[in-house]
């Protein structure tokens, strides 16, 4: 969490967390680039953000998805 402040994190995991049946659920997907667009920091890493974000949203009781698909980015040419 060095590189992001806690209050960021806190924001993004309340505002992007869902509630379900069986309790809070967030999209490290989701997460990741809400945090990128509030804090505008598009240099560190998915893993590093994905890392800060869930370490929070586990503190607040929250089930963690990593849905993150590496390389979903990337457009194949046939």
């Amino acid at each position: 969490m060095d590189s992001f402040e806690l209050i960021d994190l806190i924001y993004i995991v309340d505002a992007c967390a869902s509630d379900r049946v069986a309790g809070r659920l967030i999209s490290m997907a989701k997460a990741v680039e809400e945090l990128r667009v509030l804090t505008g920091d598009f240099v560190s890493s998915d893993e590093a953000a994905a890392n800060a974000l869930s370490q929070v949203a586990l503190e607040r009781g929250c089930a963690v998805l990593f849905d993150e698909q590496p390389g979903a980015d990337i457009v194949s040419e046939p």
